[in-house]
């Protein structure tokens, strides 16, 4: 059960709010619409009188009392019962230590939902525990993320490079970002133009770090690539920026979701005194590796684009290939997992097919729009087109994007001189070194992108 608790949470839905991490946007002080019947009015002060039980209760192990007292919306009763909290929260402790604290508390709302955070200090690591609640003060999802609150213990500053918060888009979806640019005392850049890489995130409303569980995959692409003379551009999604207002859009495509911001950041960074116009480079994971082909098209001052763990098929192929995996890892498949199966299944046909689709119906967390233009894009065909210098890499420990999807590209463009692929062993979908069978709880793990393929982007980038 706790694997299809996780799977239900965190499946990267094009706007998934269970697992995305804390929204920065504040866009109003309550809900101004409740249950008349209950009286009950969901503001900051609700927020935090609840969101701080529950999480005590949790922690104290009351699970039942968790999971009865502080009502769950109707995904989050059929998801978890008293005992799938008592198998993560023990799974937990065994790998981080017994709890000792809570530290600091936050509330805000975005959209349809309201969010309490407040930071986690175990034996051996610190994290923000997260939840969340619709717009009738039930608890719609529960997650943790990277530590953000102060537990009294100074870090020290780097030196050998600088972040700046920038903001950039366009003019209705204005995001924020950091560059992170080579320096020699952490306050000003190494002198002369640079060379950048532009991050390009994964499916789901991704914060800039593309934070998942306790990783933070894009800030350790940004930091490593920075003490070693390249600059990064990170930022935000737009999904994750603009969520509630991007989920009413029911002539969402690819473009809005990542395609459009992608060539906003490179023409940003392009300005840039510090950075070489000449040698910008975008790396698209997953989702936005699957979509370089088409940023290619919209980004003629890019000198050339890194695929990692990139789709070539399509996400309606790929999406029940993730849940039969997960849902055999322990090899049985219960009721609830089956059922859960059938229906991502039956969502992912509509996919495929999108002329089955109502106007109105939601598939895979998208609209009808969403499905029918990526019926219409080829992927391969145009990679093929794309003749600047291309890297495309895969972790052959994958299990959101498996290895034949890299067996399709590489078929695909061998007579190209300009591709360069390669398959990572023992390298998860994160671009984390692991080893036996991979699952989604590697992930709640702390790691950190392989150095050596980070060298290998470097060379790519320098040569």
């Amino acid at each position: 059960m706790k694997k299809l608790m996780i799977s239900i949470l965190c499946i990267t839905l094009i706007f998934s709010t269970a697992c995305r991490k804390q929204d920065p946007v504040t866009t109003t002080a309550s809900f101004t619409e409740s249950e008349p019947s209950q009286g009950l009015v969901v503001d900051e002060s609700y927020l935090a009188s609840t969101g701080s039980a529950y999480l005590e209760s949790l922690f104290s192990g009351e699970y039942e009392k968790a999971y009865t007292v502080y009502l769950h919306d109707e995904a989050m009763t059929n998801a978890i019962n008293p005992e799938s909290y008592k198998a993560f929260f023990d799974d937990m402790y065994s790998k981080y230590g017994a709890f000792e604290k809570f530290v600091g508390a936050e509330t805000r709302f975005q959209g349809d939902y309201g969010f309490y955070t407040t930071g986690v200090i175990l034996e051996t690591t610190s994290l923000n525990a997260n939840v969340v609640f619709d717009k009738d003060g039930l608890i719609a999802g529960f997650n943790f993320t990277p530590f953000t609150f102060d537990d009294g213990i100074e870090t020290e500053k780097p030196t050998s490079f600088l972040e700046i918060d920038v903001e950039f888009g366009l003019e209705d979806w204005l995001l924020t970002g950091k560059i992170t640019i080579p320096s020699n005392d952490g306050e000003n850049p190494l002198p002369g133009k640079h060379p950048v890489l532009v991050l390009v995130h994964g499916s789901g409303p991704n914060d800039m770090n593309e934070t998942v569980g306790l990783n933070e995959p894009f800030k350790d692409i940004a930091h490593y690539m920075a003490e070693r003379g390249i600059s990064v551009l990170r930022y935000d999604k737009r999904t994750f920026t603009y969520g509630a207002q991007m989920a009413m859009l029911k002539d969402l495509t690819v473009y809005e979701e990542t395609i459009d911001d992608a060539a906003e950041a490179v023409e940003f960074v392009s300005t840039l005194d510090y950075i070489d116009s000449d040698r910008i480079f975008v790396l698209g994971h997953s989702l936005g590796g699957y979509l370089i082909p088409r940023i290619a098209e919209v980004t003629p001052k890019a000198r050339g684009y890194i695929i990692a763990a990139g789709i070539f098929s399509s996400l309606g192929q790929v999406i029940p290939q993730q849940i039969s995996y997960l849902s055999m890892v322990d090899g049985e498949i219960s009721k609830e997992e089956q059922e859960y199966i059938d229906e991502m299944s039956l969502q992912a046909e509509k996919s495929l097919n999108p002329d089955s689709i109502g106007e109105d119906e939601v598939v895979i967390g998208a609209y009808k729009t969403y499905w029918v233009d990526l019926a219409n894009y080829d992927s391969v065909a145009m990679a093929r087109q794309i003749e600047k210098p291309v890297y495309v890499f895969q972790g052959d420990r994958d299990y959101q994007v498996p290895v034949s999807e890299f067996e399709i590209i590489n078929d695909a463009v061998n007579d190209k001189d300009n591709y360069t692929l390669q398959i990572w062993s023992d390298m998860n979908h994160l671009m984390f070194l692991g080893e036996g069978t991979p699952t989604p709880e590697e992930y709640f793990v702390k790691n950190e992108v392989y150095p050596p393929l980070l060298d290998y982007i470097i060379n790519f980038i320098i040569k």
